[in-house]
């Protein structure tokens, strides 16, 4: 019993383990973000809600029905034969009960204009969405790429600890034989222990961008992941490629302006519609306090044609011609922004990944080669152990300012891919 108690143990220890150390990718991520996150959903929510209102737009005007006395006199004596005889020598009842009804015909093409013009404000809302989804997209990859490298900055660190301590190791026992200074030994031991300092640093940089991706996924802020520090980075040394408006095209704020452009020519159409005659009929029926129903069928046009009924409309065509000019220098002037941001991201890309690739093949293996002669040098007596420290500490540093302009490169990727509203 005691053993099968230990087994299950050991079985919800590792399927606990197994969940905290759950690895998530930055395509898994991303797929949360989209599927999950409020403020899409409320987009979502918004395009299906305009919709719905454009199901509606090819109603006609409810019909309209009324009931009362036609042309019935005050005197109610008078309704019946009896009385209208007696009063006024008539042969039959004065008056009528009228039921009438109205339904004015709506222009098909008015009809068709609405509808689209309904339909053209849901797919704003939908570029919109894709602009909201590009952020959240780009503040998942920063926090997801900071915190890759950061692990390689704990990496480096833990390295040094270990260079570090076996250093101190050495000198302590060097002291005991007076081969070497306590002041050297005290400087090894403060380096050391800022290392501690820097990786409790780098700890607490990272819990923050894992509460980040918790928060964009909507997960609890405590939920415990890792991400994938395999990945490399990209080399950006091609040389800038053409730009042109066609790599831009899927933006969405672009997007947002072609759909304002549609948008006012759809209103622009309802408008042209709205100077068209609109047609109606209307029936009523006489039920006659005498002998004799009657019945009334009219037919009805509209007049906005005229000059006291269509300055408005005029009006409101001249403005809609104003508006899309200024859609389209907007959409001159944003391209031409877009454009510019990615030649410079391109460049700034470039110039980041020349300093790695100095720092990778250059600067940090001379500094390791410096290091490590100097530490031999230590070793067999004929050097001391500042002068190993030194060339620790600027190999460290090398280290770390190389990963540092990984993390710059990684960010103007991110904000590369910002601008072309890449996945």
């Amino acid at each position: 019993m005691s053993k099968n108690k230990m087994w299950w143990g050991l079985l919800i220890v590792w399927s606990t383990t197994t969940q905290a150390q759950s690895v998530l990718s930055l395509e898994t991520i991303l797929q949360h973000i989209e599927v999950s996150h409020p403020n899409l959903q409320q987009l979502d929510a918004k395009v299906k809600e305009l919709d719905a209102y454009a199901e509606g737009a090819r109603n006609w005007e409810a019909p309209k029905f009324g009931a009362g006395f036609f042309m019935t006199p005050y005197n109610y004596m008078m309704w019946s034969r009896k009385g209208a005889l007696y009063h006024e020598g008539m042969s039959q009842g004065m008056g009528s009960f009228m039921v009438q009804g109205e339904q004015m015909i709506p222009n098909r093409k008015m009809l068709d204009a609405e509808e689209r013009y309904m339909k053209s404000m849901s797919g704003m809302e939908t570029a919109q969405k894709g602009m909201v989804r590009n952020m959240l997209f780009a503040e998942a990859k920063t926090a997801y790429y900071k915190w890759q490298v950061l692990e390689k900055k704990k990496k480096v660190l833990s390295e040094s600890q270990s260079l570090l301590s076996y250093m101190i190791q050495s000198a302590e026992i060097r002291y005991k034989f007076n081969q070497e200074k306590l002041s050297s030994i005290y400087k090894a031991q403060a380096a050391l222990s800022d290392l501690n300092r820097m990786k409790l640093m780098l700890d607490g940089d990272i819990r923050q961008q894992k509460v980040m991706l918790n928060t964009l996924m909507l997960k609890e802020k405590t939920f415990d992941f890792y991400i994938d520090t395999l990945t490399t980075t990209s080399s950006f040394t091609n040389g800038l490629m053409a730009l042109d408006t066609g790599i831009i095209g899927n933006r969405s704020d672009l997007r947002m302006i072609e759909q304002s452009l549609l948008i006012s020519r759809n209103k622009k159409e309802i408008e042209l519609q709205k100077l068209k005659p609109m047609y109606g009929v209307q029936y009523g029926h006489m039920f006659a306090f005498g002998n004799q129903w009657q019945f009334t069928l009219m037919g009805m046009v509209t007049i906005p044609f005229a000059k006291w009924s269509s300055r408005q409309i005029k009006a409101n065509l001249k403005g809609l011609d104003h508006q899309r000019q200024t859609y389209v220098k907007q959409r001159e002037g944003l391209a031409n922004q877009i454009l510019g941001n990615l030649a410079d991201r391109w460049v700034m890309m470039e110039t980041f990944q020349a300093q790695i690739d100095q720092y990778e093949k250059e600067q940090i293996p001379v500094l390791r080669k410096r290091y490590q002669s100097t530490l031999l040098a230590y070793e067999q007596n004929t050097d001391e152990l500042f002068m190993v420290l030194d060339a620790w500490m600027e190999l460290k540093m090398a280290r770390m300012n190389q990963l540092d302009l990984v993390q710059q490169l990684l960010q103007t990727h991110v904000e590369y891919e910002k601008e072309l509203e890449k996945r």
